[in-house]
């Protein structure tokens, strides 16, 4: 197997969510549907895959493309995690504690 690394060109498949983060400093996310809520410190997007919660500091947007799902942010990223339910509906004590 060959890697071309002065350009690297992947070919993505439709529907794939696909997520890339550089330094923790840098992410590039595939099939975004939505980005339910958002600030410097947590971002809730909903994927092909489920709801994401990526959490740091001083994140923000770099590029969205809503049409092709395509999501790139940048910022300190600490975690990202994927939720069974909807995070943007949690109680009010669980976002304090949780």
């Amino acid at each position: 197997m060959q890697i071309q690394t002065d350009n690297p060109t992947y070919a993505i498949p439709s529907g794939d969510h696909v997520v890339t983060m550089r330094n923790r400093k840098r992410m590039d996310l595939t099939s975004v549907k939505t980005i339910d809520r958002f600030d410097q410190e947590e971002f809730i997007i909903r994927t092909s895959q489920g709801v994401l919660v990526i959490r740091g500091e001083e994140l923000r947007i770099v590029h969205l493309d809503v049409d092709k799902g395509l999501l790139t942010l940048e910022g300190t990223i600490s975690t990202m995690q994927y939720d069974e339910e909807d995070a943007s509906s949690r109680g009010f004590l669980h976002k304090l504690f949780g």
